[in-house]
């Protein structure tokens, strides 16, 4: 996984979403300057339009939830499953190195030293 284009992506959507709105609002400002139509109809305009508005700006966040939501669930998949290998190598090796003791300690190997400790004093 590449952090850093994780984290592009992310400032490139949010910095979308916000210039959109900028521009929506100084569109909006614009319009009310500038209109040949009377109050009444610039006003339904303007609330038509803003409600076009937040209804887009709505989905996209949500596509976004959506979109975030399934690489994170992604990346936890993928790392129980890399956790899961390393834990089965480690126990594999675990195992095979308590056999060669074992059988090393059994066929009386000079290699192996026993004691009669018991941690008593």
């Amino acid at each position: 996984m590449n952090t850093y284009s994780e984290t592009d992506d992310s400032h490139y959507s949010a910095g979308t979403l916000s210039a959109f709105v900028i521009g929506a609002a100084v569109g909006a400002a614009a319009a009310l300057i500038l209109a040949p139509t009377n109050g009444r109809d610039t006003r339904a305009y303007l609330k038509r339009r803003g409600n076009e508005l937040g209804h887009d700006a709505m989905e996209r966040g949500r596509e976004t939830l959506r979109t975030q939501s399934e690489r994170v669930k992604s990346a936890i998949a993928d790392g129980w499953e890399r956790a899961g290998d390393a834990v089965s190598h480690v126990r594999q090796q675990g195992e095979a190195a308590y056999r060669d003791a074992r059988e090393s300690f059994q066929s009386g190997d000079p290699g192996v030293v026993r004691t009669n400790y018991r941690g008593d004093s």
